[in-house]
């Protein structure tokens, strides 16, 4: 050992170009090496998510949670999976075995098992497998809210959804941002509010209005019954775009050959669906 470090105390410009090098070289690789700031991370976890618009918790947890559950039990490397039904959404969560030599042969295998899944309700959509990454773990929060001035909001519900669109496009034009996901958005529905007494001087059933809101809105995603007052409330989304299109939809023909329309038997409001969860920033 002494032979060693005398070696080197006698060649002290070999020794001051070799720290100088060494040095040199520490500091190229920490300038090219490649560095994240938030470095995307497996948990090891799959969700598949479900939506079935208009279905109770118990049809969606019959019809669509169960029949997903009995393809994945047959799938190899799963430790645990849990299934959340509510209404028109179901979510399962399947948890990687970490002993899983291949955890990605898993994640095929579980898309497979969904694939496979038979008998889904026509009216659900393909169900969405996604694991669940760092990458998919919100990195800044934004929220967007009305001001309120001398006890009214200087914007509308409408405006200020118009709004929150407008800001969620100019993120998306910016370098790095991959994926915006919403909370708290309520999209646009038409409320029904059929009158009892025009009905009845009209000679139209309920079950008529419905049938011609169906046929004539691709789209419809179910209705809402409520008896209280004006009867009833229909909720309608897609090929009808305006409170006029619902209020012209015709419903039959009456003696004298003129059409009975929606309007002419029913109220009609543009307001939005209601609210699953509220979304709180700062209480």
């Amino acid at each position: 050992m002494a032979a060693f470090i005398e070696y080197f105390l006698n060649r002290s410009l070999f020794v001051n170009l070799l720290t100088i090098a060494i040095v040199l070289f520490g500091g190229v690789i920490a300038l090219t090496m490649n560095r994240e700031a938030f470095p995307n991370i497996d948990f090891d976890i799959v969700n598949i998510q479900t939506v079935y618009p208009g279905a109770a918790p118990l049809e969606v947890e019959k019809l669509v949670t169960n029949p997903i559950e009995d393809q994945i039990k047959e799938v190899d490397g799963i430790k645990e999976f849990r299934s959340t039904s509510v209404e028109n959404l179901s979510v399962v969560t399947v948890t990687i075995d970490p002993d899983e030599d291949d955890p990605q042969k898993v994640i095929d295998d579980i898309r497979s098992a969904v694939d496979r899944t038979e008998d889904l309700p026509d009216d659900a959509e393909t169900p969405i497998v996604a694991e669940l990454t760092s990458s998919r773990t919100p990195v800044i929060e934004v929220s967007v809210s009305r001001i309120k001035k001398d006890g009214s909001f200087l914007l509308t519900e409408k405006e200020l959804r118009d709004q929150a669109q407008i800001l969620e496009d100019q993120l998306l034009h910016i370098d790095g941002v991959a994926r915006i996901a919403r909370r708290g958005w309520q999209d646009i529905e038409y409320q029904v509010r059929v009158n009892p007494g025009l009905m009845n001087d009209k000679y139209v059933s309920l079950g008529q209005i419905i049938q011609s809101l169906q046929n004539r809105n691709v789209n419809f995603p179910g209705g809402e019954v409520v008896n209280q007052g004006d009867a009833l409330v229909i909720r309608t989304v897609g090929e009808l775009e305006t409170v006029e299109e619902v209020r012209q939809v015709p419903i039959r023909g009456n003696d004298v050959g003129a059409l009975v329309r929606v309007g002419d038997v029913a109220r009609v409001l543009e307001t939005f669906e209601e609210a699953d969860y509220i979304e709180k920033t700062r209480g």
